[in-house]
């Protein structure tokens, strides 16, 4: 019993994360260390797999809003209101910041890329070893040189050089794109033929997202639409098990999903199809769970985006 109540040595938390997600993950840390459990039971007492809650406390993985209040009420931190606990605003915060975390990411790694180091100019007490210029550089002097003694002639050739390259590639793409055009191949479904279909095998390549909407306990849905088979259905990344969704198209016609266990994380779960010509006839609703009576829902767009 005393090793299931042996405090966790937590792995150091990726220097990429956004400081408001890096507090929100220490509070969660403090959190479970007050409820005394370890991650199995943790899992037990909030319905939140094991592996979700590794994800979450070690910040390689955002958690979702219920799964915070599911810790709070774990250790009794239910004294006060949900919308004035400080644990569920930092989450507030922290989502936001989360959602630009690519951006900030990809700036990071530039700034520590090696080849931005080899870029920065050069301190005034760094030595560098003397390098004599190759056939390039000695073409690339040359050519400056003689574009400063005869700036008109150069610029003349520049012109006549893009014109040659410029020709032939614009030839070669208007006549791939025609070619292209005229090979494109028909759905493989349209309106009532696609209805019940499953969109991930149906080949209904150019699906566009006309609605979406974040429900309160942190699950992202997206209403899906293909243009050319006219028939839509939602999308979701699960975060726990025991919910449904559900679509409804022109007619009162409806395809739903439940989700009865945890997919892998790359995992998408999707309803089925139902035919719609415009994506303003779908209507998606959100199902929490059988112990969370009621439902979310929202509509697709007046057009797509």
């Amino acid at each position: 019993m005393e090793n299931s109540r042996r405090t966790s040595r937590w792995r150091e938390l990726p220097p990429t994360l956004p400081p408001e997600c890096a507090k929100l993950v220490t509070d969660l840390r403090t959190l479970k260390a007050r409820s005394g459990l370890n991650l199995a039971e943790l899992a037990e007492a909030t319905a939140i797999s094991k592996s979700s809650w590794e994800r979450y406390l070690n910040g390689k993985q955002f958690p979702p809003r219920h799964a915070v209040a599911a810790l709070c009420r774990v250790v009794g931190e239910t004294e006060v209101r949900e919308a004035d606990s400080g644990i569920l605003a930092g989450w507030a915060v922290a989502d936001a910041a989360w959602s630009g975390r690519e951006h900030g990411i990809a700036a990071d790694h530039l700034r520590s890329s090696p080849i931005a180091d080899r870029s920065a100019p050069a301190r005034s007490g760094d030595s560098a070893p003397c390098r004599h210029p190759g056939p390039l550089h000695r073409a690339l002097l040359a050519a400056s040189a003689f574009i400063t003694r005869r700036p008109r002639t150069a610029t003349a050739g520049v012109l006549l050089a893009c014109a040659a390259m410029l020709t032939p590639a614009a030839i070669y793409h208007m006549s791939h794109s025609a070619t292209r055009a005229s090979r494109a191949r028909p759905p493989v479904c349209r309106l009532g033929s696609c209805e019940g279909r499953n969109p991930r095998t149906t080949a209904c390549e150019d699906p566009i997202t006309v609605a979406s909407h974040t429900a309160d306990d942190g699950t992202r849905l997206e209403i899906r639409l293909s243009p050319s088979c006219q028939a839509g259905w939602i999308r979701t990344r699960p975060t726990h098990k025991g919910f449904r969704i559900e679509i409804t198209g022109p007619g009162g016609h409806r395809q739903s999903a439940v989700v009865t266990t945890l997919p892998s994380d790359q995992e998408l779960v999707t309803t089925a199809m139902v035919a719609a010509a415009h994506p303003s006839r779908l209507r998606a609703c959100y199902y929490p769970s059988a112990h969370q009576p009621g439902r979310e829902c929202f509509e697709g767009a007046a057009a797509p985006r």
